[in-house]
């Protein structure tokens, strides 16, 4: 199955042509934005990299999502 999560099978790899950006949109659309993305991005790599965390990482987490 494409994993944009349209229900089609991709011939080959995981996305049918042009589906992958859809599911980038769709992404971008439920987080609030590319920059919210990335936010949440660069929360989750400092948090594995020890560099914050967890309650820090989850504060960013509720705050991204909880944004107007």
């Amino acid at each position: 199955m494409c994993e944009c999560g349209c229900g089609e099978t991709p011939v080959g790899g995981s996305f049918l042509p042009g589906h992958d950006q859809r599911l980038r949109s769709l992404l971008e659309e439920r987080i609030g934005g590319l920059l919210a993305l990335r936010t949440l991005v660069d929360s989750a790599e400092r948090l594995a990299q020890g560099e914050i965390t967890p309650e820090e990482h989850i504060t960013t987490v509720r705050g991204i999502f909880t944004s107007p």
